[in-house]
């Protein structure tokens, strides 16, 4: 498995030498929280190694971009300057901080990534499970259907349960780690409100029925919400792409008339360039706004 732009894998990375983890347990106290995003990422490592190949990976960029930058102030120059290698070493310096600080916040991108998918499966596997558990199968059963179906990383997740609760783990504890592990909050609650109708003896069926019910009004709270401020949105893109770009190459017209100063075409091209970029980035920020709702 490969974390993106980690020059090691993970299995690489777990072969570490270990006369280098002390890098990592150093590291590892400033980026207190890598532990447990690398759980939430599904990363089977652990973070003082992780955090080692890091630094290594890192240093592999550094080394590549000073000799980047070196080679081609030398070219530049046809002579070794020592103000040059010392800005090449400068330049190979922040590709390592940046290098570095990517590899330590990239599983916490990844355990996002894996929520959000979670969050577009997961109404759809309870609502089997719920229809399975109404029909008189219990919640185990419906739990094994729900990890041979086609539900993506949900039903890999229950998969684990109910592997666990074959090697002889007790249901609620196989179904409280996975609360404890898991990135997404609806899967945390619909956990929760599982193992509180278990211990309690309350029916899990209602449970059920009640995390579907809270998980569909979300989606069309989320709906609404996401229809009441589009308008905002097509408003601004009017303004920003179409009115303000207009207004402002007849404004530069009228004022060069007035002024005698010169509108040349570069300044119409820049115009219609920075139009073009706004149109692009508004159009981008509303497609990320958009709620996650999917018809399965």
């Amino acid at each position: 498995m490969r974390v993106k732009f980690l020059l090691f894998s993970i299995e690489k990375a777990q072969k570490i030498n270990p006369r280098f983890e002390w890098i990592g347990r150093k590291l590892s106290k400033l980026f207190i929280s890598t532990k447990y995003n690398l759980t939430s990422a599904g990363l089977e490592i652990e973070a003082e190694k992780y955090l080692t190949a890091c630094f290594f990976s890192a240093l592999v960029y550094f080394v590549v971009f000073f000799l980047l930058f070196f080679t081609l102030f030398f070219l530049r120059d046809h002579a070794f300057i020592p103000k040059n290698a010392l800005l090449a070493f400068v330049f190979g310096l922040v590709f390592f901080f940046v290098f570095f600080l990517l590899h330590v916040i990239y599983p916490k991108i990844m355990s996002q990534k894996l929520a959000t998918s979670i969050d577009n499966s997961l109404l759809f596997a309870l609502k089997s499970m719920y229809i399975q558990v109404t029909s008189g199968i219990s919640l185990y059963m419906a739990m094994i259907n729900v990890s041979q179906s086609d539900y993506g990383v949900v039903s890999k997740e229950f998969g684990k349960v109910v592997r666990e609760i074959s090697a002889g783990e007790s249901e609620p504890k196989a179904l409280e780690k996975l609360a404890l592990k898991t990135n997404s909050e609806h899967l945390k609650k619909t956990c929760w409100q599982l193992l509180n109708s278990i211990r309690s003896g309350a029916s899990v069926q209602g449970a059920l029925q009640s995390i579907v019910l809270m998980l569909t009004r979300e989606q069309e709270r989320a709906i609404k919400n996401y229809a009441a401020e589009l308008n905002m949105w097509i408003l601004m893109y009017l303004l920003l792409a179409a009115a303000i770009p207009t207004l402002g190459v007849t404004f530069l017209v009228i004022l060069s008339t007035i002024g005698n100063a010169s509108v040349g075409p570069e300044h119409i091209i820049l115009i219609v360039l920075a139009a073009f970029a706004i149109q692009i980035i508004l159009i981008g920020f509303v497609k990320n706004r958009a709620p996650r709702v999917f018809v399965h």
